[in-house]
Parts: C-alpha cells; structure tokens; sequence
C-alpha cells in the first residue's frame, strides 16, 4: 500500500523533533504531530550534560541555544553533606562547556531544525488512536484537529509523547523494569542570583542545586522523599527555603537574596521504567520508552542520545525492510546497555537512603556512564544526510 509519509512522529519536543529531524535529514517523508503550540513550556530540569551537548554539537544546532541568550556553564559545584567538590568541566570529546536552558527556547530550536531539515509538522493535534492493518501491524494514526478527526498513515509511528504516551498505551508496549515514585521535587526561578554554575548538593533526605538559565534567571530546585511532599502545600515559599537551607547554609546564603519569579513547579514523584522499545510499525523514544528520576539531571541527554539512535535504527528499517528486527533490536539493545547503570543509581539516589559518601560514589558511577555513552556515540559509523526533499 501507498502512505501519506514515512515516519510519524507523535511528540514535537527533544526527542520527537530530534528525531524528525534527523529522519528527515536522511531523505525520509516525516510528520511531526504536537499536542501543544510552540514554542511552549513544560516541566522540567533544564541541564545538559556532556552527552547532551555532544549532540546538539554533532548535529550542528548547539549556536543555536547559545544566540538565544542560554549561559555557558564551566564551573560545577558537587555537594555531599558538608563537602564541596568544585571543579570545571573537563574538554572531553571536544565539550567543555554545559548548559541549562528554558525548555521553551530548547524545544523550539529542535522543531525549527526538524522543520528546516523537511518535517511537516501539525501543532495543536492530539493523537487519537493507532491504525492497525489486519495483521496488526501499526500503519498510522487518528488524530483530533481542533473538531474533525483524520486519518494520516506510514509506514512507522514513533511515540515521543513523553511519560504519560499514548502511543506506548495503545501499542502494548510492555515494561521491562521499574522503580516506585520515591522523590518529591519542586523548582522555581529566580532572579538576582548569584550562581557559580551547577551545584547539585545531596544532603541526607534532600536533594537541592542550581541551575543558570536563560533571561538572567536561575532555577532553584528541592526533593525530598515523596512522604514529606505534602508539607509544601501549606507554606511553599517557607518550606522551599527550609528544603534549601537543609542543603546547606551556603547554599540557602545565594538563594536568600534571590526574588521569585512565577510560581513553583514540580512533581510529587515519577515512577521510573525500561518499556519495549518497538515492535511492528511502532518505535518508542525520550520520556515514551524509558524514564527514571531526574536526581540525576540527565533526562534531556538521554533523550538527545536516543534521538539519535532511534533515527539510525528506523532509518535503515526504511531502507532494508527485511532487516528491520534487526535494525530495531540494535537500538532497544544498546538503549538499554547504555541506560541500565543510570537508571540503577538514579533509582537508588532518589530513595534517600544514602550517606553523603554513597551519594558521591554513586554519582561518580554516573559519570563514568555518561563518559562510556559519548565513547559509543563517537564509534558509531558515519551517517552522512541524504540531500533534503524539496
């Protein structure tokens, strides 16, 4: 049969768009559907990490975050009960530098380049349903457009519509692993902060930091464990500044003077999981496939560097039909490789039951992970773009 594209995307934001655009990079017709409008906000916890900016740096879009106003961040600060380890970041595989931008300026320089690079793209669509061929392979989709309802087919649907995914519902996908929800946080930005760059401090039974952002804000961050949440709702603004001074007195030192700039956001609690990451005519990327608690900030790299290998596994599926298995089992195979260790010790950090000594080992865990991720994404071979469709 003939379809209207080659790949739906249904999700617009880092791993979607991402991914569109990289698929769409490649010669292939993509569709992103969006539920939101864009450029828009959404929860979040902004940093990106070496493997994060790797890509955005291979994939030639990191100038992009940096002309809209995002600060560089070189200096990190890691705190363990009543230790500072203040280091800057190291140059390796050409990265020295992080960030942490407003999710509505990173998502938007994501959805212009998977446009630019020849995605369509619908906003304000909500996915209604998955379309099936008698074999059950998934064909397509049924979408919602504002009060008509179309249907739109191709020949791979891949879900980046985050943790709550339709699209992991309605194609079975199954959970592989799990964690409960064990960390309550809750963020805010402020303005008139004086932040060194990152600090993460992980002080027992809270987890606190900073993170610079764009517009001359900072966003103050605290978790706690999840029996403790319901503690906030009485008195935000002096139980936020409690959690915070529990991190420590320097700390709460740079946040005192802060003004607060809207209201708080957060969570209270996600519950982690390892989901199937495919199957016929589905694929699952970002949030949809594999979450865990973001104590360890590393969400959005993680999603940037599935992005990638989600798009190089569906892309050579579209090429080789007879090897899709293949293909779509390499990626669920090194996707999971590449995150088990991560989500293991984020699991374990988010449960509170830590010494500050543990934490600090478990973090340098982290990051000898994320040290052997950017080693895989330099060995992977070269995938040159095909010449972009008019």
């Amino acid at each position: 049969m003939s379809f209207d594209y080659d790949v739906i995307v249904v999700g617009g934001r880092v791993a979607g768009a991402s991914t569109a655009m990289l698929l769409a990079q490649h010669g292939h017709r993509v569709l992103i559907v969006e539920r939101s409008s864009m450029p828009s906000d959404t929860v979040s916890t902004h940093a990106i990490l070496r493997t994060g900016v790797l890509q955005l740096t291979r994939w030639g879009v990191i100038d992009r975050l940096i002309d809209a106003g995002t600060p560089p961040v070189r200096d990190i600060t890691l705190g363990f009960g009543d230790e500072r380890i203040e280091f800057q970041v190291r140059n390796e595989h050409g990265i020295d530098t992080f960030y942490g931008p407003r999710r509505y300026i990173l998502d938007a320089v994501l959805f212009d380049a998977a446009r630019e690079a020849g995605s369509d793209v619908q906003v304000q669509t909500a996915m209604k349903d998955l379309l099936r061929q008698r074999n059950g392979r998934v064909q397509g989709i049924q979408v919602m457009n504002g009060r008509s309802t179309d249907v739109i087919t191709a020949r791979y649907v891949i879900g980046a519509d985050g943790y709550h995914s339709r699209v992991a519902d309605l194609a079975g996908s199954a959970i592989r692993r799990s964690h409960p929800a064990t960390n309550a946080i809750n963020y805010a930005y402020y303005e008139e902060i004086d932040a060194p760059g990152f600090w993460f401090q992980f002080t027992p039974d809270v987890n606190t930091g900073l993170i610079p952002t764009n517009n001359s804000q900072c966003l103050v961050f605290a978790g706690r464990p999840v029996e403790l949440r319901e503690r906030f709702s009485a008195d935000p603004d002096g139980e936020f500044m409690r959690l915070i001074e529990q991190g420590g007195v320097d700390l709460a030192e740079r946040v005192r003077p802060g003004k607060r700039v809207g209201r708080f956001h957060g969570t209270n609690g996600l519950a982690g999981f390892i989901r199937q990451a495919w199957g016929p005519g589905w694929v699952l990327v970002g949030d949809a496939g594999y979450t865990k608690d973001p104590i360890s900030a590393h969400g959005i790299s993680d999603a940037l560097r599935d992005a990638e290998l989600c798009a190089r596994a569906v892309d050579k599926a579209l090429r080789n039909p007879e090897e899709e298995a293949k293909a779509l089992d390499w990626y669920e195979t090194l996707r999971d490789g590449l995150s088990g260790r991560l989500f293991e010790e984020s699991e374990a950090l988010a449960r509170f039951e830590w010494s500050p000594e543990e934490a600090s080992a478990r973090m340098r865990v982290i990051s000898d992970e994320v040290r052997a991720e950017c080693e895989t994404l330099f060995s992977l071979p070269d995938w040159a773009p095909a010449l972009v469709r008019a």
